[in-house]
């Protein structure tokens, strides 16, 4: 992974760890979302929240969710949502 790959990870990890905190309502902190050790989006999201975690990314960040991707891979981590995210981008030419 590049330098700026590595560097628009990280900025979209931030930003979905403040979108599950503040618009979710999840009870632990965007530190715990972004640590080392990290939080398993599917033992905090129930299929409610993903779908909306799923809507805030394709309103955000101009890509496209289906509902095949929706999966423990892609959704593991804030970190692996990131990377998602970018990949599309990247596959779109947005970036």
């Amino acid at each position: 992974m590049s330098e700026q790959t590595g560097e628009r990870v990280a900025t979209i990890s931030a930003e979905l760890a403040e979108f599950i905190v503040n618009d979710l309502n999840w009870d632990g902190t965007t530190e715990d979302l972004l640590a080392e050790d990290r939080v398993a989006l599917p033992e905090i999201l129930d299929s409610t929240d993903l779908l909306e975690l799923a809507g805030f990314l394709e309103d955000t960040y101009g890509i496209a969710i289906n509902d095949e991707e929706i999966v423990a891979e892609n959704f593991a981590s804030v970190h692996d949502v990131a990377r998602l995210v970018v990949a599309k981008q990247v596959a779109l030419g947005a970036t």
